[in-house]
């Protein structure tokens, strides 16, 4: 037979379907990186494909039964995508582990996997979406390497529409969890900022670019990445946590309820007050003090702005006077931006301390300093002295009569009265012979004075007689002279 012959037999069987499919499945089947998980999971991946083109279009179907089918073949799809994706992770990369042949991207996924099982038992809704989110972001990484630009801008739209739907879910059971936190629990606080965190670096670069995306990106590599690069400090994460709450107002409109995001600015404003006490540096207490500011202006931008609910009739007023008076503050920043940091200032500081009165918050250190500054910019005045009651007066009597009927000398108590009060007499005695020595030497000071001017006088006196002795023979022997 012709050599020829054979060759374009086989070519043409290979440009039939059967004959397409037969190469591609050799091709996998005696690659040297097979593994029966990666047909498992091309396969799996194609049917949630299809059932996904059908779930994004189910507005066009008219009916409702259509629709039920379509929702449930979506939902079955996506479920054995992810079991098999997981249970690759568990067998495949597990073995891997074992014999010590895994690659660091395989052992990261494990390290991960790993963290998400220690839920399965306490909280399977935060299990299930960290699973989502591990899994989708497994299977992403392996179609961005292996596959065409064709096929990853098919599974690109799929992969963006679920991981956010993860990414929200589990910041809407984040908040349910942070509600029903106890005071003084920052474990559901700082889940819910590295949540904002990783759906940033991660999520938001491969979203379709807009203004909105591109501004945030940039504040958070300016405002957030580069902390790292500082010495780490607490009012540098402080910082960090508030621009990322500050995203959530556009990333996470409706997955984040406002009660949380009250409850955030909350926990920021009494962590940075406690931590301003801690501080002794000038430059440390200002940067933290500044931290307050801005998180008392984004709280009120945030929340306080949108707020329909008040527990108390007097916050509320409180707050309106509040607004009225920085919304005429802000014409100012375009006309004297120095003067209205000053007014923007002194109205937070009176704002906050308003906050610390109705939760009842004490920290006289923090009010020394709000004191302090509002002294600077001349919004407190000193008065010196302080109001005495006389010993003639009706009040002061009314006092000693009280002070003699509560208090009740103890024998320790009147040993130190005494003590005391000999004390007293020796230093008046020494206080008196301090004043006869002042005295004394005050009067020595001015006889020596008087001696020292008589002195004085009498040396002019002699100088004058001989001047004018010699003066008058002068005039004497001139005469003398001219006769």
């Amino acid at each position: 037979m012709d050599p020829n012959v054979s060759l374009t037999l086989s070519k043409r069987a290979d440009e039939t379907l059967w004959g397409k499919a037969i190469s591609s499945l050799g091709r996998v089947v005696y690659s040297s990186s097979f593994n029966i998980y990666v047909l498992l999971i091309a396969t799996k991946r194609s049917s949630v494909l299809r059932a996904f083109n059908n779930y994004i279009n189910i507005n066009t179907f008219k009916d409702e039964t259509k629709r039920d089918t379509i929702r449930e073949k979506y939902k079955k799809a996506f479920s054995n995508y992810i079991g098999t994706i997981e249970k690759y992770i568990t067998e495949n990369i597990y073995t891997k582990m074992q014999k010590g042949s895994a690659s660091i991207d395989e052992e990261h996924i494990m390290a991960k996997y790993y963290e998400v099982c220690k839920y399965k038992n306490e909280d399977q809704v935060l299990y299930r979406t960290k699973l989502e989110i591990l899994a989708l972001n497994t299977d992403w990484n392996n179609v961005q390497s292996t596959k065409s630009d064709d096929f990853l801008s098919r599974y690109k739209a799929f992969y963006l529409y679920n991981i956010e739907e993860s990414y929200k879910s589990q910041l809407r059971h984040d908040a349910i969890l942070l509600a029903n936190a106890k005071q003084g629990d920052r474990d559901q606080y700082e889940a819910i900022y590295a949540l904002i965190d990783t759906y940033i670096k991660e999520v938001l670069p491969i979203l379709p670019e807009s203004d909105e995306n591109n501004a945030i990106i940039k504040d958070y590599r300016k405002y957030v990445a580069a902390i790292d690069a500082y010495d780490k400090k607490d009012f540098l994460e402080l910082r960090k946590r508030l621009t990322l709450l500050g995203f959530t107002r556009e990333l996470f409109e409706f997955a984040f309820p406002m009660v949380a995001r009250e409850q955030c600015y909350k926990e920021i404003l009494e962590i940075a007050r406690i931590i301003l006490t801690n501080y002794y540096t000038d430059s440390e207490k200002f940067a933290c003090y500044e931290v307050i500011l801005d998180a008392i202006e984004e709280y009120a931008d945030n929340v306080l702005a949108y707020k329909t609910y008040w527990e108390k009739e007097e916050n509320k007023i409180a707050y309106e006077k509040f607004s009225e008076k920085f919304a005429t503050l802000k014409k100012l920043a375009r006309i004297d931006y120095e003067q209205y940091k000053k007014q923007r200032e002194i109205l937070f500081i009176k704002y906050d301390i308003f906050f610390m009165d109705a939760d009842k918050i004490k920290l006289p250190e923090v009010r020394d300093y709000y004191r302090e500054r509002l002294i600077i910019h001349h919004a407190l005045r000193i008065i010196k002295g302080k109001a005495k009651l006389f010993d003639g007066s009706c009040h002061a009597n009314r006092r000693l009569l009280a002070d003699k009927a509560t208090k009740k000398e103890s024998p320790i108590d009147k040993i130190i009265n005494e003590v005391r009060n000999i004390a007293d007499k020796q230093f008046e005695e020494y206080k008196k012979k301090v004043e006869c020595l002042e005295e004394y030497a005050q009067e020595k000071a001015l006889e020596n004075a008087k001696d020292n001017v008589e002195k004085n006088d009498l040396q002019k006196r002699n100088i004058f007689n001989v001047v004018k002795y010699f003066a008058s023979n002068d005039k004497k022997y001139k005469k003398r002279k001219a006769f």
